[in-house]
């Protein structure tokens, strides 16, 4: 190895090991969905135990978002599940930054770029929201390209073979991994066979070879009582350009325009002097990636951020097609220093975000003791999304852990019947949140008293129009609302940033 490799290899694991810090030094990663995940996690723990949550029951499918309802809990039979999910958070960070350099190396046989890239992509939007399960996928995605373009140098039909592994694996994954997987292997495969002419039996081989396994867990999925959510595709085409240009922060939106303008212009202009150019199966994945990115919704059957995540597969899978050949080495040495600093400054950000929330989530867990077991908990917001709407996001899942430490019934919680293990019990569904039609976003305190002072709020979701009588305990995320609706709440425990009210009906019911 020579001297510019070594330092370089000593730079990325000095860097790698302090992307991993805000995930070591926390008890619980300040990422919104995460606090949702760990949950559930509690509730597969516990379930057919003395200690199991009553309004919850597991029901087991080949359901599209399977491994960490697998790994969790088993794992947390040795370990504490607040500490298995962390092992898992942690593994799917490790898995996403190996799986973008074992990439490079089957590419272009050595490390060079992408390690790096992976390192900007791991604090995130999509990761820093804790979409755990998309970025372990993602993760497992990067190592199955990886194997089939190493393979397909030597024996394709070990390529299909390997393939009919990955694709049951990335199912019960992520779909969305599974799709970032199937589309750059498909893309790589269509030119392969394309040029110089079209070879339409190897194509029809290959298209098979591809998807026959895929169709077959989709009709497995299917069979088992596994679905995807029939909600409403939503598109945001105006916001498409500002989800590039806010992509690299999840928690600060000057840091990741500043970020994104940073290496916006190191790109065009390493471009311009063609001391950065992408290699033809480069082109073509880019071109690609570029054609679904505009074309797909930001929510695509309820799960959102669609569009945004195939950023984060362009960040991870591009930079391995990507040549790097500066003809001034002072160059070299300044996009080191920019990518270095920008990746820096959003771990430190990130550290301090995370830092920063575990006295919120330790009140958090303070305010369960004042709920009496086997309660009935809604969750509201009692005012309009600050300016910096992601910074205040991790807080938003957080009551939802009164599944575990107080065995409640949370309106909060994801459980859409087909996606997840843990599902409402019939008796209870009617407090449950209509996929189809609602989301799980908490009220406004607006919405909410207009419905107790007896008026109908349009688009209101059905299950907190009787919510005084049906709910014993409300959580108002955000500031302290003085004085509200007196004659229904009584606040019992405030904190910076939530306020827990104790409603007419546990007051009568004690």
């Amino acid at each position: 190895m020579g001297t510019k490799s070594f330092y370089k290899t000593i730079a990325f694991m000095s860097l790698f090991l302090a992307a991993a810090l805000p995930t070591l030094v926390v008890r619980i990663p300040a990422a919104e969905d995460y606090l949702e995940h760990l949950s559930r996690m509690y509730i597969l723990a516990a379930s057919g135990t003395n200690e199991a949550n009553p309004y919850y029951q597991v029901s087991w499918a080949l359901y599209p978002y399977l491994a960490m309802d697998l790994i969790v809990p088993l794992l947390g039979r040795v370990i504490s599940i607040e500490a298995a999910a962390k092992v898992f958070f942690l593994a799917s960070q490790l898995l996403i930054v190996t799986g973008a350099v074992a990439l490079e190396i089957a590419v272009k046989r050595r490390h060079a770029l992408a390690g790096f890239a992976a390192l900007l992509a791991l604090h995130s939007m999509p990761f820093s929201l804790g979409l755990v399960e998309f970025e372990f996928g993602t993760g497992i995605a990067l190592c199955g390209i990886a194997t089939w373009i190493v393979l397909s140098r030597h024996d394709r039909r070990l390529c299909f073979a390997v393939n009919a592994i990955f694709v049951p694996v990335l199912c019960l994954s992520h779909m969305f991994a599974l799709g970032i997987y199937g589309l750059t292997i498909g893309i790589l495969e269509f030119r392969r066979l394309l040029v110089p002419t079209v070879d339409v039996r190897r194509l029809l081989i290959s298209a098979i070879g591809l998807a026959g396994p895929a169709v077959l867990m989709f009709g497995l999925m299917n069979l088992s009582g596994a679905t995807t959510s029939a909600s409403d595709n939503q598109w945001w085409f105006a916001a498409k350009p500002i989800w590039l240009a806010l992509f690299l922060n999840g928690y600060n939106i000057a840091l990741a325009a500043g970020s994104g303008a940073a290496l916006a212009v190191l790109l065009i202009y390493g471009a311009i002097k063609r001391d950065l150019y992408l290699s033809t199966d480069g082109k073509w994945i880019a071109y690609g990636f570029l054609l679904v990115f505009v074309a797909m919704p930001f929510k695509l059957f309820g799960s959102r951020m669609a569009d945004i995540r195939m950023i984060t597969a362009a960040l991870l899978i591009l930079p391995a097609f990507v040549n790097f050949a500066p003809r001034a080495r002072s160059f070299s040495y300044f996009v080191a220093a920019i990518v270095g600093a920008v990746i820096v400054a959003n771990i430190g950000y990130t550290s301090y975000v995370w830092i920063s929330y575990q006295d919120d989530y330790k009140a958090m867990k303070a305010s369960f003791a004042l709920l009496r077991q086997n309660s009935f908990v809604l969750v509201g917001s009692s005012s309009a999304p600050g300016p910096n709407l992601f910074l205040e996001a991790p807080m938003s899942r957080s009551p939802t852990l009164a599944v575990h430490y107080a065995k409640a019934f949370v309106s909060s919680l994801y459980t859409l019947p087909g996606t997840h293990a843990v599902e409402v019990r019939p008796k209870w569904q009617h407090l449950d949140v209509n996929g189809k039609t609602e989301s799980y976003q908490p009220p406004s305190f607006t919405t909410l008293k207009t419905i107790a002072d007896g008026g109908n709020v349009s688009g209101a979701p059905l299950y907190i129009h009787n919510w005084p009588n049906d709910f014993d305990y409300v959580y108002l995320l955000g500031r302290h609302q003085t004085d509200a609706l007196p004659n229904i709440l009584t606040a019992i425990f405030t904190d910076r940033r939530f306020t827990l009210y104790r409603t007419r009906r546990a007051n009568s019911s004690e």
